[in-house]
Order: C-alpha cells, then structure tokens, then sequence
C-alpha cells in the first residue's frame, strides 16, 4: 500500500543523501532519448502522444465511473438504510404483519387441499410470536457479524465487546470524486459506559480508489475518543507498579506508582499511524510502519468491501462458507 511505501522511502532518503536535485533527473532522462537515433526519437515521441491520449481517455473513464459508482451507491444506501431500521427494531411491526399474512395464506391453502383438517388460525400464529414478543430488533448484529470475520475477531478484546454491544450501525461512504471513502460507527451514545460519541469517524484518501491497481494511500485520518473516565478507556489501562528509592533520605523505602500504560484493543483503529520524517527513518523502522498502514487499511477495506455489503452472512455465518469455497477454488 502506500504505493510501496518502502521503495519510495528508500528512494526518498537515497535522493536526500546523495543531494539530488530532481531537475537534474529528468534532464538525464532526456539526455538518453538524445542519444537516440533520430527515426527512432520520433517514434518515441509518438509513443508519448498516444500515452498523452490514454489519460485523456482514463480522466473521461473516471468521471463516468464516478457518476456510475454514485448512481449506484445510493441503490445501495436504501438498502442498507432498511437493514439499519431492521437491526434497531422499527420495522418489527411491519415485517411481523408481513409474516402472518404469509402465515394465513400458507394456512388457508392447507385447508382448501385438506377439508378434514381444520386448523385454528389465530392459535398457531399467536404460538409463533409467544416466545420472542419482549425482543426487539436484531441484538447483537455487528458484534457477532464481526466476530466472525477472522481479521476483524483477532484484534477485538473482551471489553472491546462489551462497547460493541452498543454499536448500532456500520456505514461506509465513498467520496463523490472517487478518492477516498470514510467509515461510520454509530454507537448508542446514552447506552453506552465507554464513551461519548455518537460516531467513530474514520476517513482515508486513496486517490486511484477506482482504478484496478494497487492503492496510493495519500492520507488517513482518525478521529479523538472521548472516554467518559480513565476506567472505561479500552486503549489504554491502570497499571500499578512499585518503586524503590535508591538515594537520599527515602533511599531504601518503596511507594506506589501507578500509570496509564497501552493495551489492546481494536479501538486503536481510529487512531491511525502517523509518516515519521524519511530522514529520521532506517530500514527496520521504515518496514514497521509499512506494516502497520497496511494492516490499518487491511481491516478497512474488510469493513468497506466485505462487511457492510454483505453484513447479515457474517452474522449468520454463510459468509464464512462462501470465503472458504472461494479460497478452495482459488487453490484448485
């Protein structure tokens, strides 16, 4: 990701060491088309007219593909906006008269094919609904829609969970340019101990999102948590150490320190990793954070291209099938 972001950092600090001035690359690109002959510079140089055109005609694709991607990201969005009211419980109503008029139809069939048998209606609906009348909505959708998603389980904790409880929708929103998308967690904000956000917003510029190549991470941007107290903060934890004075007049004697130290957790997502300065990075540090961008956009492009499209395989568990049979025919 980051356009290989090692090679361009490797390259980078080479140039800024050597002191090379990037007029002089290109003027030495230029001295070897000179040295050319001269039918085949104009070759070349046709070569480089026709390539001019190719990205007249790859803007033109782009803009059509954004109205594209725009007129049928709003399909999608309807969609996705039922599936919310479902999960939040404000379709109950409609969706179980939608059931039991189906219910009634199924029923009425039995009877005209079985005069002999009659059935009670009313009594065998009533029946189905006696169990599940308190529950409302869908509990625990994304919680266990994550949880099943392998690269999104193996960073969730057991608090981390417990905040997940709350979430009440997942939602990702693709710029109108095509150059990016931003992620949307809506929380419970009055249910939930953790925090105090409404929404975890987490956006990322990709400028050739569209296009089917590796992509250019320009920037990624998080967003600040605001955690009701020091208890309830899942980033970081309380840990308690004991010091011993070693001199002056408490040397010897021992005290308590206590300190908020890091931990796991999955919400460290909406804190992304930072470009150190190239100069100041060696190869070794260079790699880490290679790492770490990829992993961070790893696990948002599994939110925006696998979760939220198909959400409710995920929690049923058929999602995880599908992935298994696609990898199988991958490897056969």
């Amino acid at each position: 990701y980051i356009n290989n972001i090692s090679t361009i950092m490797t390259d980078e600090i080479e140039i800024e060491n050597k002191n090379v001035d990037q007029e002089e690359v290109i003027e030495e690109v230029l001295d070897i088309v000179s040295m050319l002959p001269k039918s085949v510079q104009q070759r070349v140089e046709k070569l480089k007219q026709w390539n001019d055109e190719r990205e007249d005609i790859l803007e033109e694709y782009m803009k059509d593909r954004v109205l594209l991607e725009k007129k049928y990201g709003d399909r999608f969005k309807m969609l996705y906006d039922f599936r919310r009211d479902v999960i939040a419980g404000e379709m109950d109503d409609a969706i179980a008269e939608e059931y039991k008029k189906l219910k009634e139809d199924e029923i009425d069939d039995d009877v005209v094919e079985n005069d002999d048998d009659v059935v009670d209606n009313d009594d065998e609906i009533e029946n189905d609904d006696k169990n599940d009348s308190n529950l409302k909505g869908i509990p625990e959708f994304w919680i266990c829609a994550m949880n099943n998603f392998n690269i999104l389980s193996e960073h969730l904790t057991e608090r981390d969970n417990l905040c997940l409880l709350h979430l009440k929708d997942v939602s990702c929103h693709d710029f109108d340019d095509g150059t990016g998308f931003e992620l949307r967690f809506s929380f419970d904000e009055k249910k939930n101990p953790f925090f105090s956000n409404q929404v975890l917003v987490k956006r990322y510029e990709v400028p050739n999102l569209l296009l089917d190549e590796e992509p250019i991470l320009k920037h990624v941007e998080g967003c600040t948590i605001e955690w009701k107290s020091d208890d309830m903060c899942l980033t970081q934890q309380q840990v308690v150490k004991k010091q011993r004075s070693v001199s002056g007049q408490n040397a010897g004697q021992v005290r308590t320190v206590s300190k908020m130290e890091r931990c796991d957790s999955f919400f460290h997502f909406f804190s992304p990793p930072t470009m150190p300065s190239v100069s100041n990075m060696n190869e070794e540090e260079v790699n880490q954070i290679e790492e770490e961008f990829e992993l961070d956009f790893d696990i948002a492009q599994a939110f925006r291209t696998h979760l939220i499209p198909k959400a409710v395989s995920w929690f049923t568990g058929e999602a995880i099938d599908e992935e298994i049979v696609d990898y199988v025919e991958e490897t056969h």
